[in-house]
Formats: C-alpha cells, sequence, structure tokens
C-alpha cells in the first residue's frame, strides 16, 4: 500500500487516534506500532512479513549473543556476513550468475550455478543497512541489547520501512528511551510542521514529479530515437527535477508522520541542486545512506589515514559499493563510479591548489554532471544510456523540435526548484507560523483545499516512488 493512496490515507484516520489514545501505555502502543506495521508490510506481499519477521528474530538473537559472550567479535561476525548474504542472496545473485555466465559464454564453458527465481522485499536494502547499524552498536557495547519488541519496532518502523530514511541504531533508541513527558515518543511532535511537510511532499510527488514523468521523462527514455537534441536535454533535466522531488517529497510525507507518532527522522535531503561540488552534493542528497557509506565503509577501509592515493581508492570504492546498494544492474555501478571518479577529479585539483570556481559556476557545473550520471541511473541498459547521450550531439530527429515537449510547464516546474531552493527553510518556518495562526479550523479549511488542488493535479492511479525499487 502506497503512502499517497487514498485506502493509506483512510486508515491514517483511524489508526493516529487510536494510537495517540495509548501514549500512557507505552508497551501497548509499541504493540500496536509494531502490529500495524507488519499488517502495512503484508499488503505488499504477505511472505515479506514473515522474512522481516524471521529477520528481525535473527538480528536479536545475535545482539543477545553479544549481550553474554565473553567476546563480541564472532556474533558481529556472523551478523554482518549473514547480513550481507542476506542481501546478496536476493538482490545480487542473478546479476552475478548473468554477468558470470555471459563471460564464459566468450570462453567455450557453460555456468552450473542454478536460476534463483526469488522476489526481493520492498525495502530490504534499507532494513538491511539499519540491522548492520543495530549489530554494529552492540558489537561495540554489548549492554546496549535491546528486547525482542524494541528490534522488531526498529527494523520494521513502517515510516521508514520502504524507502528510509536509514536510521542508525543509536538515534532510534536515544528516543524511545526518552523519560522526559515532553520529548518522549508517542505523542504528535511539532503538529502543525508535520503537517506542513506531509502537505508539500504530496504536491512535490503527486503533482509536480508526476507529471515530469509523465509528460517529459518516460516518454523520452522510451523512444530516445524519435526525439530531437534539444528534447533528449530536457529529459535529462526533467528526470533530474522528477527524481529530487519524487524522492525528496516521499521524505518530506514520512517525516510528518513520523512526527505525528513522536519521532524525528534523520535529516536526508539539503537542497542538494545547491551544491558546489560532488562532495557538497553528497552532503545533500540522500545524506542517511552517504552518512552511513562514510562511517561503515569509508572509514574502516582507512578513509583519509593511508595516504592521499588510498583515501581516493577509498573513496571510489563507497561510491560504487553506494551505486550497487541502489540496483543489480551495470548502469547503476557506472553511475556510482562517474561520482566516485568525479570527487577523486575533484580532489586532485584541491591537491594541485586550482582556484575555486565562482559560486553560480560551480553550482551549474555540479548539476550539469549530476544530470548526466542521472541518466544511467534512469536508463534500462548501458547502451540505452549511450543512445541517450549520443543523441544530444547527433540526434536521428535533429536539433530542435519545439512541439515535442510542454516547454512551458518544464520550465515553471525548473524555477519553481531552482528558485525557491535557497528559501526553503524560511518558507518553511513561514508556512508553520501561518498555520499556527490560522488555528484548526482555518489550517483544516486550507489543507482541505490544498488535498483538492493535489487530487485535481495528480495522474490516474497511485503514483508509485523511484526509490520503493531499491
Amino acid at each position: 500500500m502506497s503512502f499517497v493512496s487514498p485506502e493509506f490515507a483512510l486508515l491514517c484516520l483511524l489508526f493516529f487516534p487510536a494510537y495517540w489514545s495509548l501514549a500512557h501505555q507505552p508497551r501497548a502502543q509499541r504493540c500496536l506500532l509494531i502490529a500495524c506495521a507488519y499488517a502495512l508490510y503484508a499488503t505488499w506481499v504477505p511472505l515479506f512479513a514473515v522474512v522481516l519477521a524471521v529477520y528481525s528474530t535473527v538480528i536479536w538473537a545475535l545482539g543477545r549473543w553479544m549481550q553474554r559472550a565473553a567476546s563480541a567479535r564472532l556474533p558481529v561476525a556472523l551478523g554482518l556476513w549473514l547480513a550481507g548474504s542476506f542481501l546478496f542472496s536476493l538482490k545480487y545473485y542473478e546479476f552475478v550468475r548473468e554477468t558470470f555466465q555471459a563471460i564464459l559464454q566468450h570462453t567455450g564453458f557453460v555456468s552450473l550455478l542454478p536460476v534463483l527465481n526469488w522476489v526481493a522485499p520492498v525495502g530490504v536494502s534499507f532494513f538491511t543497512f539499519q540491522a548492520v547499524s543495530y549489530l554494529v552498536m552492540v558489537g561495540r557495547a554489548p549492554t546496549l541489547a535491546r528486547s525482542w519488541p524494541d528490534v522488531l519496532l526498529f527494523l520494521s518502523f513502517w515510516p521508514t520501512l520502504f524507502a528510509g530514511p536509514i536510521w542508525r541504531a543509536e538515534q532510534f533508541f536515544a528516543q524511545t528511551d526518552r523519560q522526559r513527558p515532553a520529548r518522549r515518543v508517542g505523542s504528535p511532535r511539532q503538529g502543525w510542521l508535520a503537517l506542513y511537510l506531509i502537505a508539500l511532499g504530496l504536491v512535490q510527488k503527486v503533482v509536480l514529479a508526476s507529471w515530469l514523468s509523465a509528460q517529459v521523462v518516460d516518454p523520452v527514455y522510451k523512444s530516445p530515437d524519435q526525439y530531437a537534441s534539444v528534447s533528449l536535454a530536457a529529459a535529462m533535466l526533467g528526470y533530474s527535477l522528477q527524481i529530487f522531488l519524487d524522492f525528496a517529497g516521499y521524505t518530506l510525507i514520512v517525516t510528518g508522520l513520523a512526527l505525528l507518532l513522536g519521532y524525528r527522522l534523520p535529516v536526508n535531503f539539503r537542497q542538494p541542486y545547491l551544491a558546489r561540488n560532488l562532495s557538497d552534493f553528497w552532503t545533500r542528497w540522500h545524506v542517511s545512506l552517504s552518512s552511513f557509506i562514510r562511517d561503515y565503509i569509508y572509514i574502516p577501509l582507512g578513509g583519509n589515514r593511508l595516504g592521499w592515493g588510498r583515501t581516493q581508492l577509498n573513496v571510489l570504492s563507497g561510491m560504487l559499493i553506494s551505486g550497487l546498494w541502489h540496483g543489480a544492474n551495470w548502469t547503476f555501478v557506472v553511475w556510482g563510479l562517474l561520482h566516485g571518479l568525479g570527487v577523486v577529479v575533484q580532489n586532485m585539483a584541491k591537491r594541485w591548489g586550482m582556484p575555486a570556481w565562482p559560486r553560480w559556476a560551480a553550482q551549474i557545473l555540479t548539476f550539469v554532471f549530476v544530470s548526466v550520471a542521472w541518466v544511467f541511473f534512469r536508463a534500462d541498459s548501458l547502451p540505452h544510456a549511450i543512445q541517450m547521450l549520443q543523441g544530444l550531439w547527433l540526434s536521428p530527429a535533429g536539433f530542435w523540435l519545439p512541439e515535442q515537449l510542454p516547454w512551458w510547464g518544464l520550465l515553471c516546474v525548473s524555477a519553481l526548484v531552482f528558485g525557491l531552493s535557497p528559501w526553503a527553510l524560511s518558507l518553511q518556518r513561514l508556512s508553520v507560523a501561518c498555520l499556527a495562526r490560522l488555528g484548526s479550523w482555518g489550517s483544516a479549511v486550507l489543507l482541505a483545499l490544498l488535498l483538492f488542488a493535489v487530487l485535481y493535479g495528480a495522474p490516474e492511479g497511485v503514483p508509485s516512488f523511484i526509490y520503493y525499487r531499491f
């Protein structure tokens, strides 16, 4: 069930009053939250809920083992191996098998690896990384091992279950362990902010991102040979805007929902298209993933402690893993490699003392690079991505056909994103203050009007989120 479906909205009207009524009964409230999370997960495929429950139980048992063992090294190593093997077998085995088979065909040998027709559970990459954070936390301090219900709740927390942000175990349990009534989870926090974030997220995802997908991006990527060079460039711009509005919109919605539950999610976006270089971009885009890669992969590999050359190798390794995390396809490998090489080139320029570019020029160059890399992220295959890029210089349809795309609509969405991004926090504070001044009835009328506008501007059906695939 999607977070933007009418069914989910109706269920929220039933769930939240029941949840808030249990604010003074934490155990009952936690049980309700876990039960609803598993019920929501089962609406995709019932077996997914069973898999998640067994997986969470194994992670909990490993934590208990660490708590009781003289040394936590063995259970930590076993847990990390199990988590990695679980993710690999569900998400990457077929990719490796097909790649291995293609290589062997050129040598005259035949691969004997069996075909595994498994369907990866929704959000498997997200809850696997969360499980890793729990295993590492308990491995470092075994006394921090949690109860079975706590681990079930952590790995099934429904606002973040499907597409993040990626929780760290210590961040999550720091909130659940608070004793002060004003800061305890279970009651809504910053309600006006929560409503603002949900409303803004719906506009970004349901209206803007869906329009870009249907009117600009999907038609061009489906048949790039039928579109002129300028139209191909417009589709690249459109996808850069679409994936931001889609994923950032999703994050806003779940952040608002989590606030209504009494939880504060980690920050996942900081206006990434204002970045002045690629390193800056990765402190703004999907922050929960980039910080996870930094703390659990880049730093353990040596970080910047083993010399300049090794540092660049660690950067490349981290970005390649980031690419593969998104999917088992060579397009994601190339996407991660491009970002890794871009950061290495940036570090080389800094090492050689090259002067910094003006802010506006640096932002444009960074956005262009990111947009070109997004082509590989969006394309179905490497030949598909190369066809898109080749068409920028030489398209069978020519250079410019003004009737191919809704140019004014694309221009308006672009102006909204780039024009309002520098003022996002100021607009948020102003909007929240206005909602508070309007009061309950005035805000209800305003939000109802906005909801009708969203429904009017939304496409038919329930739009899916891009990051649900990962």
